[in-house]
C-alpha cells in the first residue's frame, strides 16, 4: 500500500511538474511577445526618423547600445529579440522608411533555433535582399555573418551555421553588398563561441560588443 502511495505521489508531482512547465513556458511567449510589441509600436512611430546607419537583427543585436559603442555615429538600433528572417521581412518597412545611408544586418541564428532549417532562412534572405534592392537602391548593405554558439547554449550547436554564412557570403558577393566574417573572430579553435564573450553561449558581454565594434569601425 506504501509503495503504491509512493507511486501516485510520484505520478502527481510529474503532472504538477509538466503543468508548472506549460504555465511558465507560456508565461514566457507571453513576456516575449509584449516586448515584441511594445518595441514594434515604437519602431512604428518613430518610422520617419532619419539615420545614417541602422543595425536590424535579433537579440544578439538588440543587446548592443550602439549609440553609446559608436558616439561619433548617427546610429539607430533594429534588433529585437527572438527575431528570425520572416519576421525581418514582416518589418522591413520600418527600415525601409528610415532610408538608412547604411545597413547593417544580422539574422538566422533563430531560424535555427526553431528548427526552421537553413533552407528557409536563404529563400527569405532572397527575398529580403530584393526588397532592399527595390526599396533602397542607394543604402550601403552590410551582411553579418551569423556568430557560432557554444555548449552552454541548449538549443543548437553550430552544425548549421557555416553552411549559412557560406551560403550569405555568395549571395552578399553577387549582390555587391559587403559581407563581413564575424563568425572567424569570434569563434575559439573548436568552431565554438569564445566562453569570454557570452554568459549564456549565444548572447554576448561587454568584450563581445567591443570586438564587433572593432570589426565594423573601418566601414563606418
Amino acid at each position: 500500500m506504501l509503495k503504491g502511495l509512493a507511486v501516485a505521489v510520484l505520478l502527481t508531482a510529474v503532472v504538477v511538474a509538466g503543468v508548472s512547465q506549460q504555465f511558465w513556458s507560456g508565461k514566457k511567449r507571453a513576456m516575449i511577445g509584449g516586448m515584441t510589441e511594445r518595441r514594434l509600436s515604437q519602431f512604428e512611430a518613430l518610422s520617419a526618423t532619419h539615420a545614417a546607419v541602422v543595425f536590424v537583427g535579433d537579440s544578439i543585436t538588440e543587446g548592443g547600445l550602439w549609440s553609446e559603442w559608436l558616439p561619433d555615429v548617427d546610429v539607430i538600433n533594429r534588433g529585437i529579440s527572438g527575431n528570425t528572417t520572416q519576421d525581418i521581412l514582416d518589418r522591413m518597412h520600418q527600415i525601409v522608411s528610415v532610408k538608412p545611408d547604411k545597413l547593417f544586418v544580422m539574422i538566422g541564428v533563430n531560424d535555427l533555433n526553431k528548427r526552421l532549417g537553413v533552407a528557409v532562412a536563404l529563400r527569405n534572405y532572397t527575398t529580403l535582399f530584393d526588397l532592399i534592392d527595390a526599396q533602397l537602391p542607394h543604402t550601403e548593405v552590410f551582411v553579418q555573418s551569423v556568430l557560432p554558439v557554444n555548449s552552454v547554449w541548449p538549443l543548437i550547436d553550430n552544425t548549421h551555421i557555416p553552411t549559412l554564412n557560406a551560403a550569405l557570403m555568395q549571395h552578399a558577393d553577387e549582390r555587391g553588398y559587403q559581407y563581413i566574417d564575424l563568425h572567424s573572430v569570434f569563434a575559439d579553435a573548436e568552431g565554438a563561441l569564445k566562453s569570454d564573450l557570452s554568459n549564456d553561449g549565444i548572447h554576448l558581454l561587454a568584450p563581445g560588443y567591443r570586438l564587433w565594434r572593432s570589426e565594423i569601425i573601418g566601414r563606418l
